[in-house]
Protein backbone atom coordinates (compact mmCIF):
# COMPACT_ATOMS: atom_id res chain seq x y z
CA UNK A 1 0.00 0.00 0.00
CA UNK A 2 1.20 3.37 -0.68
CA UNK A 3 -0.12 6.57 0.75
CA UNK A 4 1.64 9.47 1.90
CA UNK A 5 3.17 9.25 5.14
CA UNK A 6 4.67 12.69 5.02
CA UNK A 7 7.70 15.01 4.77
CA UNK A 8 11.43 15.17 5.56
CA UNK A 9 13.23 18.12 5.94
CA UNK A 10 16.66 17.60 3.92
CA UNK A 11 18.40 21.03 5.00
CA UNK A 12 16.36 23.71 3.57
CA UNK A 13 14.66 21.62 0.94
CA UNK A 14 11.57 18.87 1.67
CA UNK A 15 11.27 15.10 0.44
CA UNK A 16 8.30 13.33 0.45
CA UNK A 17 8.09 9.93 2.11
CA UNK A 18 5.50 6.64 0.93
CA UNK A 19 4.24 4.59 3.64
CA UNK A 20 6.44 2.01 1.68
CA UNK A 21 9.31 3.95 2.66
CA UNK A 22 10.02 5.51 -1.18
CA UNK A 23 11.31 9.25 -0.84
CA UNK A 24 11.99 11.29 -3.27
CA UNK A 25 14.64 13.69 -3.94
CA UNK A 26 14.91 17.01 -2.24
CA UNK A 27 12.62 19.53 -3.53
CA UNK A 28 12.08 23.23 -2.65
CA UNK A 29 9.15 23.18 -1.05
CA UNK A 30 6.50 20.48 0.56
CA UNK A 31 4.24 20.94 -2.80
CA UNK A 32 6.89 20.33 -4.88
CA UNK A 33 8.06 17.35 -3.12
CA UNK A 34 4.18 15.68 -3.22
CA UNK A 35 3.86 16.57 -6.77
CA UNK A 36 7.07 14.65 -7.19
CA UNK A 37 6.18 11.61 -5.02
CA UNK A 38 2.94 11.70 -6.93
CA UNK A 39 4.54 11.26 -11.00
CA UNK A 40 7.41 9.10 -9.63
CA UNK A 41 6.25 6.52 -7.29
CA UNK A 42 2.45 4.71 -7.91
CA UNK A 43 0.11 5.85 -5.13
CA UNK A 44 -2.62 3.64 -4.22
CA UNK A 45 -6.05 4.49 -4.88
CA UNK A 46 -7.98 5.83 -1.75
CA UNK A 47 -10.52 2.75 -1.90
CA UNK A 48 -12.10 1.31 1.25
CA UNK A 49 -11.36 -2.89 0.78
CA UNK A 50 -14.14 -3.59 2.75
CA UNK A 51 -17.04 -1.49 1.47
CA UNK A 52 -15.61 0.19 -1.40
CA UNK A 53 -16.30 3.62 0.02
CA UNK A 54 -14.04 6.10 -2.64
CA UNK A 55 -11.76 8.95 -0.55
CA UNK A 56 -10.65 10.45 -3.72
CA UNK A 57 -10.41 14.07 -3.72
CA UNK A 58 -9.63 14.08 0.22
CA UNK A 59 -5.80 15.56 0.94
CA UNK A 60 -3.18 13.72 1.96
CA UNK A 61 -3.47 14.24 5.52
CA UNK A 62 -7.26 13.68 5.44
CA UNK A 63 -6.14 10.22 4.10
CA UNK A 64 -3.64 9.19 6.35
CA UNK A 65 -5.47 10.52 9.82
CA UNK A 66 -8.70 10.42 9.72
CA UNK A 67 -10.57 8.49 6.19
CA UNK A 68 -8.30 5.23 5.97
CA UNK A 69 -5.94 3.15 7.36
CA UNK A 70 -3.89 0.13 6.07
CA UNK A 71 -4.71 -3.31 7.15
CA UNK A 72 -2.55 -6.74 6.45
CA UNK A 73 -4.60 -9.89 6.30
CA UNK A 74 -3.75 -13.53 5.57
CA UNK A 75 -0.55 -15.67 6.73
CA UNK A 76 1.17 -13.48 3.44
CA UNK A 77 0.62 -10.02 5.11
CA UNK A 78 -1.10 -8.63 2.59
CA UNK A 79 -2.15 -5.30 2.52
CA UNK A 80 -5.31 -3.04 1.81
CA UNK A 81 -6.94 -0.35 2.68
CA UNK A 82 -9.84 0.05 5.28
CA UNK A 83 -12.26 3.15 6.67
CA UNK A 84 -10.66 4.04 9.78
CA UNK A 85 -11.59 2.25 13.26
CA UNK A 86 -14.48 0.32 11.02
CA UNK A 87 -17.85 2.67 11.44
CA UNK A 88 -20.68 0.46 11.46
CA UNK A 89 -20.95 1.70 7.64
CA UNK A 90 -18.02 -0.52 6.24
CA UNK A 91 -19.00 -3.21 8.05
CA UNK A 92 -22.41 -3.19 6.34
CA UNK A 93 -20.76 -2.07 3.20
CA UNK A 94 -18.30 -5.31 3.42
CA UNK A 95 -21.35 -7.23 4.09
CA UNK A 96 -22.85 -6.71 1.61
CA UNK A 97 -20.20 -7.17 -1.05
CA UNK A 98 -19.60 -10.80 0.42
CA UNK A 99 -23.21 -11.37 0.08
CA UNK A 100 -22.93 -10.39 -4.01
CA UNK A 101 -19.43 -12.21 -4.17
CA UNK A 102 -21.10 -15.57 -2.93
CA UNK A 103 -24.18 -15.39 -4.96
CA UNK A 104 -21.90 -14.30 -8.35
CA UNK A 105 -19.50 -17.61 -6.81
CA UNK A 106 -22.27 -20.18 -6.72
CA UNK A 107 -23.75 -19.03 -9.79
CA UNK A 108 -20.37 -19.26 -11.84
CA UNK A 109 -20.39 -23.13 -10.68
CA UNK A 110 -24.02 -23.73 -11.96
CA UNK A 111 -24.86 -24.50 -7.36
CA UNK A 112 -28.54 -23.31 -6.59
CA UNK A 113 -28.22 -19.96 -4.81
CA UNK A 114 -30.56 -20.52 -1.18
CA UNK A 115 -33.08 -18.76 -0.86
CA UNK A 116 -32.71 -15.64 1.17
CA UNK A 117 -33.33 -16.35 5.59
CA UNK A 118 -34.91 -13.60 7.76
CA UNK A 119 -33.30 -13.11 11.40
CA UNK A 120 -34.79 -11.16 14.39
CA UNK A 121 -32.25 -8.78 15.52
CA UNK A 122 -32.48 -7.45 19.01
CA UNK A 123 -33.08 -3.84 19.62
CA UNK A 124 -35.04 -1.24 17.83
CA UNK A 125 -38.55 0.17 19.06
CA UNK A 126 -40.23 -0.81 22.04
Amino acid sequence: MHLVAGFASSGARWRAVCSCGYTTTPRVDERRALAALHTEHELSVPVCGLCGHDYTGRSWRQLRDVDLRILASGPAGDQFLACRDLPQSCRDGAAQRQMHLDRAAREGFGLPVPPPRLRVVPGGRR
